[in-house]
């Protein structure tokens, strides 16, 4: 944690997400009033910075506001299905915005939508400590212990496992290109699958057919039933904790696809003001919305390395070297021993660390390695199956990593802050997930 123009933030995740995007997220993120029809009460989140990809949020919103919103949804059923109906009407009206709307009414729904993004992966703590403690009042703390490790895993199946799942099924080269490139072409980048590409998935699904975690969630859909009977009147705790553990990697979803589908009406924008795709989506959404256009300079080095920093409502980018103040402000200072964490799937194993950060890194991770990453995304499932346990910098109970790690059954500490910073790919470690304790071997 750091303090900036008065505020303490806090790291939390990594999306390096192009400068109109970040900007759109912010923009979204200070509406009051949209904020209130989402909720139900009044607040904005005014200040957070990404630095390097790493999103810093401050602590008013990620621990103030998030308890608020807990205790809020929780405090009456109606109040949690009011949030829901919004979410998922301003999911629907983003989804038909982007197919061929104008560019003003695309980007209004894009803000609409953006307190989803701000919510949904706050609130994991708070959630499952509540549901935690209302099991509590009424049975035992073996059988609260044994209903929690289930109940953290979502019932509904995501895009990505609903895309696998159609792949199989269908074995339609050209219309998976067709229907979902956008899953491996994120953050504003623009990608259609080639055949060969496409091809090479498909051959990968055939060798392992698994969705993963089918028994598991048979074992979820069991808890999920004695839970709400244990519960009875405060049964839709469980659905809050459910909805919310699937929606964290759905809203994140939403928000790539769309873009990725609104691709021609943005380059047509772009063409306006003699602009390429790339240069475009370095500008913010006030530059393009006011017309004031950076210069070529400046847009170029915005490629190279940018700050957007959102500060007391305002956001400001920044790049050349007055980026490197910021990096200083952020510097993780760590101990070359070991990492905690929190832990998301128990067991204890030792290994060779391998640092994730990109596909690049795949072809060197090899079978027993201990994977260790900022964050886990879909993409990384083949080397998620060869790992023996998985250690993130960033995540909690609804993460990606934390979920896949239930399914998988494999030794899995969370939010470490700093592992992929502490750790160097081929230090021999011990992962301890029932303490969430890494420590170099």
């Amino acid at each position: 944690m750091f303090k900036y123009q008065g505020v303490n933030l806090i790291k939390t995740v990594y999306r390096p997400y192009a400068p109109l995007i970040s900007s759109l997220f912010f923009t979204g993120f200070s509406s009051q009033l949209s904020w209130r029809k989402f909720i139900g009460f009044d607040y904005k989140l005014q200040d957070a910075l990404i630095i390097d990809g790493v999103y810093y949020y401050p602590d008013y919103h990620l621990q103030t506001f998030a308890a608020r919103a807990v205790r809020h949804i929780l405090k009456d059923q109606k109040n949690f299905l009011h949030l829901k109906r919004e979410t998922l009407r301003r999911e629907k009206a983003i989804r038909v915005k982007s197919k061929g709307t104008d560019l003003k009414t695309f980007f209004i729904a894009y803000l609409n939508y953006q307190p989803t993004l701000a919510l949904y992966h706050i609130c994991d703590d708070f959630i499952e400590n509540s549901l935690r403690q209302e099991l509590a009042k009424k049975t035992a703390a073996a059988e609260v212990d044994e209903l929690m490790s289930h109940l953290n895993l979502p019932l509904k199946l995501n895009l990505d496992q609903k895309m696998k799942k159609w792949f199989l099924k269908t074995r339609d080269v050209s219309g998976f290109i067709k229907k979902y490139s956008w899953n491996f072409s994120r953050y504003g980048q623009h990608h259609f699958l080639t055949r060969a590409e496409a091809t090479a998935f498909l051959n990968t699904l055939k060798k392992d057919k698994s969705l993963g975690g089918l028994e598991n969630r048979l074992a979820t859909k069991q808890a999920v039933k004695k839970a709400k009977t244990i519960l009875g009147k405060k049964a839709y705790y469980v659905d809050v904790m459910q909805f919310f553990i699937y929606y964290r990697t759905h809203r994140t979803d939403i928000l790539n696809q769309t873009f990725f589908n609104y691709y021609d009406q943005l380059v047509a924008f772009a063409k306006r003001f003699k602009l390429g795709y790339a240069d475009f989506i370095n500008c913010s959404y006030e530059e393009l919305t006011t017309g004031q256009i950076p210069n070529r300079k400046t847009l170029q080095a915005r490629r190279k390395g940018a700050i957007v920093c959102f500060s007391h409502g305002r956001i400001k980018i920044i790049s050349g070297p007055a980026i490197n103040h910021f990096r200083k402000l952020c510097r993780d200072k760590g101990n070359s021993g070991s990492v905690t964490g929190r832990s998301a799937f128990s067991g204890l194993v030792s290994g060779l660390v391998r640092i994730v950060k990109s596909k690049k890194d795949f072809s060197n991770f090899k079978k027993g390695n201990i994977l260790v990453a900022s964050m886990t995304t879909p993409a990384m499932m083949p080397i998620m199956k060869k790992a023996a346990a998985f250690v993130t910098d960033e995540g909690g109970i609804t993460c990606h990593a934390a979920i896949l790690a239930r399914e998988l059954k494999k030794p899995c500490i969370i939010g470490t802050k700093i592992a992929t910073k502490v750790l160097r790919s081929g230090d021999e470690v011990e992962v301890d997930a029932d303490k969430g304790i890494v420590k170099k071997i």
